[in-house]
């Protein structure tokens, strides 16, 4: 099999082309933001939004655990943490799912008219496509770098999982096992996210000696979920207020930057912390998209094929390493941060 050299020089240019993408959209981000902190009415206007959204998604939280009986528990932290960022993070979703509209239109388009010629056609927009493939991650990554941005998102999850935990308590028996499941599906994603801690903490900087702590203190964080989340099928509802106050207590830790201390140490006592097999998992899908590309390159498939090839398995990689319910579940968390 021979190595196409020009095949290769045009991915090649495409990866660039997709970066240039990003880049401007990066830039055109923090120079609307740079200007927002600048000019005092703008600035005015985008607290207020920013106050709002935070409000906004604060108030079913508060209501469950209302109807939980935990209505006395402080969550003053909660709506602090949320009034300068909360408006970002939606924004920043809006991005990037109009990133995702573009490339997955342009691939529709294209899967179109293979059908109709009988032939494998390339991306009818190359530009668009790219936007998707490569673009779309390189936004995704520049989001998650930003501390206040990921901070909140970890909030964010753990207010639906309190709120699922409600979910469960006032369903109906034919509707157990469906709520039981998205409470499942909720609390994995806060303890992917906590695992994560000592990186999206704004109180914890890179390099700092207490990241090791913080790190260490999650996992055991982690553990101690896992163990609340074991006695829902025992004790019922009195495991559902014990699990949401559980949250809520490590929700006020974190939004206050206690992240060495997200439980008091007499919580964890004779808990076993758990592993964390983050990173494996990423080098999993970034090896199957590589290697996916690569083999586009030489078996000479069409211009934009290569691309879509490689995104399908890091899809399906990203499937098989975290799971296909944690894939549907991330996507119901954004839709849902995008419907408030």
């Amino acid at each position: 099999m021979n190595f196409d050299w020009e095949r290769a020089a045009a991915v090649q240019r495409s990866l660039i082309g997709g970066m240039l993408l990003a880049s401007i959209a990066v830039l055109s981000y923090r120079s609307a933001a740079w200007i927002a902190h600048r000019i005092k009415p703008v600035q005015a206007r985008w607290s207020a939004w920013n106050a709002a959204v935070a409000e906004r998604d604060m108030a079913p939280t508060a209501e469950a655990l209302n109807r939980l009986g935990l209505g006395n528990l402080p969550i003053q932290p909660f709506r602090e943490a949320g009034q300068k960022t909360a408006g970002s993070v939606k924004l920043r979703y809006w991005l990037l799912t109009f990133a995702v509209g573009a490339g997955v239109g342009d691939l529709i388009a294209a899967v179109i008219k293979t059908i109709e010629t009988q032939e494998v056609q390339p991306s009818l927009h190359p530009d668009a496509l790219i936007l998707a493939a490569v673009a779309l991650p390189l936004l995704t990554w520049a989001a998650k770098r930003s501390k206040a941005i990921a901070s909140y998102r970890l909030l964010l999850s753990i207010m639906a999982a309190i709120e699922a935990c409600e979910a469960v308590a006032k369903s109906c028996t034919s509707e157990r096992h469906r709520t039981l499941r998205h409470l499942d599906d909720t609390c994995s994603i806060v303890r992917r996210s906590l695992l994560r801690v000592h990186r999206i903490s704004d109180s914890v900087g890179r390099g700092s000696p207490r990241q090791r702590n913080a790190k260490q203190h999650a996992a055991l964080v982690v553990a101690k979920i896992q163990l609340a989340e074991a006695q829902v099928d025992i004790k019922g509802d009195a495991a559902l207020r014990s699990l949401a106050a559980l949250l809520a207590k490590i929700g006020n830790s974190f939004a206050a930057g206690n992240v060495s201390t997200l439980l008091p140490e007499q919580t964890l006592r004779d808990t076993v912390p758990v592993a964390s097999r983050e990173g494996l998992r990423l080098l999993a899908v970034v090896v199957a998209a590589a290697g996916a590309l690569l083999l586009g390159v030489l078996m000479g498939l069409p211009a934009g094929v290569d691309a879509v090839l490689a995104s399908a398995a890091a899809l399906l990689a990203a499937m098989a390493v975290y799971g296909p319910r944690a894939a549907v579940a991330k996507a119901d968390e954004i839709m849902s941060i995008l419907r408030q």
